[in-house]
């Protein structure tokens, strides 16, 4: 199955949607521990592993014919179709990605996640005023309980809270939230001429471009005991950039919004599991909020008292 074809091999529908928003929230939670792991550990600059993912990137697109699959051409993705609103998607999830790498760096994971999902409020709002979409009132209601359970876990109210919420990795995490939201308004722009090749492809060149000039200040060498957490990371988060480009073609991007507060959920786990955060009562409050936002934006609403028209005789 080739690349640039998958929507021709899925069945697109919203429940197929929603299944690929939650995967997408897992491969990025997954992927951004990973890169946590990476900054604390081995003390990499986030500009040096964003450049390092790109090239694998690029790499794994080129060597796409070995496995019987068409990369897209270089005149592509040099020209691609749209071409501004490409590269300005490509670009806003570049920066995006790094001031998530330097947020995640600052925070815990689940903290991290957390302020990021400011995103889908403002994808929201964003899909209203630019795209066009028909928000219902219910929409909106589900989207602010998923961004009141976030409140909940990370409920920076109570005392000692400021410890764990640096203010570096706070404003990263929320600009991260900022262009996050501006990259899927464009891609949904872009889904008629863009594919998934182009998504991928755009993002690591703009990476490329954006941040080879730094290298000689903040290049490190790179053990042996790393690259397969780097490769690994840039799997994840390339599949999580793969699956959410796919949701955003098939349905409302207004509408899968909720679904991504899922991700809060996967972040708890990654929190207990890599870095022995335990999530308390609380945080499971906030979870249950979470989901119950993402079952809420998926009900519809009938209009008892609507006005029928009715023919009259001649």
């Amino acid at each position: 199955m080739r690349l640039y074809d998958m929507r021709a091999h899925l069945r697109p529908g919203p429940g197929l949607a929603i299944g690929m928003v939650v995967m997408s929230s897992l491969l990025y939670s997954l992927g951004y521990a990973i890169t946590k792991q990476l900054i604390e550990t081995w003390h990499f600059d986030p500009m040096q592993l964003f450049l390092l993912r790109s090239l694998l990137v690029l790499a794994g697109l080129a060597a796409l014919p070995l496995v019987g699959r068409k990369p897209p051409t270089l005149a592509r993705i040099l020209r691609p179709p749209q071409a501004w609103t490409q590269r300005g998607a490509a670009t806003a999830l570049v920066v995006s990605a790094l001031l998530a790498m330097i947020g995640y760096a600052n925070l815990p994971v689940t903290t991290a996640t957390a302020f990021s999902f400011t995103a889908p409020l403002l994808l929201t709002a964003m899909a209203a005023i630019f795209l066009g979409e028909r928000v219902p009132a219910i929409r909106w209601c589900a989207v602010a309980l998923g961004f009141l359970g976030v409140l909940v876990i990370v409920h920076p109210w109570a005392s000692g809270r400021h410890e764990d919420g640096h203010l570096i990795g706070v404003l990263a995490a929320f600009g991260s939230a900022v262009l996050y939201a501006v990259q899927q308004m464009l891609l949904r722009r872009a889904r008629d001429t863009s594919t998934t090749s182009d998504v991928v492809a755009q993002a690591a060149m703009i990476g490329i471009l954006l941040f080879a000039a730094f290298m000689p200040f903040v290049w490190k060498a790179v053990p042996l005991a790393a690259i397969t957490l780097i490769v690994l990371a840039t799997v994840t988060q390339t599949g999580g950039l793969l699956t959410i480009a796919v949701a955003i073609r098939m349905g409302e991007v207004s509408k899968l919004a909720p679904w991504q507060y899922g991700g809060m959920v996967w972040a708890m786990l990654l929190d207990l599991f890599m870095f022995g955060h335990v999530p308390g009562m609380v945080a499971l409050i906030g979870a249950v909020m979470i989901v119950a936002g993402g079952l809420l934006s998926q009900v519809k609403l009938r209009r008892p008292f609507a006005m029928r028209k009715v023919e009259l005789p001649r």
